[in-house]
């Protein structure tokens, strides 16, 4: 029975993730040649051919079977090695997250990765995603999870992102349908997303509205809806159960999908913030 070496799966792995075999060897820490020689010992050990040798290391029908195997592999791996010698891997994350993506998905995602690494500390900064992408841009956060508009020429990783559908968020009825009056509306500040989708869509189809109540908190924009100040409009993956919600009414639009997406540079991150990162993307997918 032939074996395949793990550690020769993962450099293929991590040449195709980088593009290139010199950036996959600054990241192992090998010699281009040296990365160029696993390929080829790898090849030989299949008895194929895993790249189209070109510019763009495209990948052939093989190669393209064998990723999409070689990462389930190495991810058990990961998982053996973590849940036995799990104590072994610390460190500090920082992570910048929207406020409602909070309460969505990380309590669960934080608390598998501390049963698996009780010794990564996760330090989390919430805030709207305008004010996340900028910390993250001066170097504030080692991962950051943000929403932003949907790009036609989205490029990353489907494991980085999800598209999510905005769903408007209401606690009477009356206020969606009331004819003679502004629509009151209920959001966080300017350069929020959210915000700025409902007032474009709403001045497209000329329906009058007005700000009723603006806060920085989830829990002041629930708090408002709950007391019928007015409506809001959400993911419709973080909407409470309790608090009535629809894709559209008699005179409110259907609104635009967002894209909810992780950002991080990938040479830069170090043993933990892996770690971190495939629990954020695992709690992502299962929203």
């Amino acid at each position: 029975m032939t074996n395949i070496p793990t550690d020769l799966l993962r450099t293929f792995v991590t040449i195709k993730d980088l593009g290139g075999f010199t950036s996959a060897g600054e990241l192992l820490g090998r010699s281009q040649p040296a990365i160029s020689l696993q390929v080829k010992k790898l090849e030989e050990i299949l008895d194929t051919k895993i790249f189209l040798r070109g510019a763009s290391l495209e990948l052939t029908e093989d190669g393209e079977f064998l990723y999409e195997a070689a990462r389930q592999m190495l991810e058990i791996n990961d998982q053996i090695i973590a849940k036995i010698r799990g104590d072994n891997i610390s460190g500090k994350v920082r992570l910048g997250i929207p406020n409602d993506f909070e309460l969505a998905f990380l309590p669960k995602a934080l608390r598998n990765l501390s049963r698996v690494y009780p010794n990564i500390i996760v330090e989390v900064d919430c805030e709207i995603s305008k004010v996340i992408l900028q910390r993250y841009q001066k170097g504030h956060y080692d991962i950051a999870l943000a929403m932003e508009r949907v790009k036609q020429d989205e490029d990353r990783d489907t494991r980085d992102y999800r598209l999510e559908s905005l769903e408007w968020v209401y606690k009477e009825s009356r206020l969606m349908d009331e004819q003679d009056e502004p629509i009151p509306l209920i959001a966080y500040p300017q350069g929020c997303v959210y915000r700025s989708i409902m007032e474009e869509y709403l001045k497209g189809q000329q329906h009058p509205y007005r700000f009723m109540y603006t806060s920085t908190s989830l829990l002041g924009i629930f708090s408002a809806v709950e007391e019928g100040l007015g409506i809001t409009a959400m993911a419709k993956s973080v909407v409470p159960d309790h608090l009535k919600h629809a894709a559209s009414t008699r005179r409110l639009p259907e609104l635009e999908r967002v894209c909810i997406g992780l950002h991080y540079k990938e040479r830069e991150l170090n043993i933990a913030s892996r770690h971190v990162l495939d629990f954020l993307r695992t709690g992502l997918a299962n929203m």
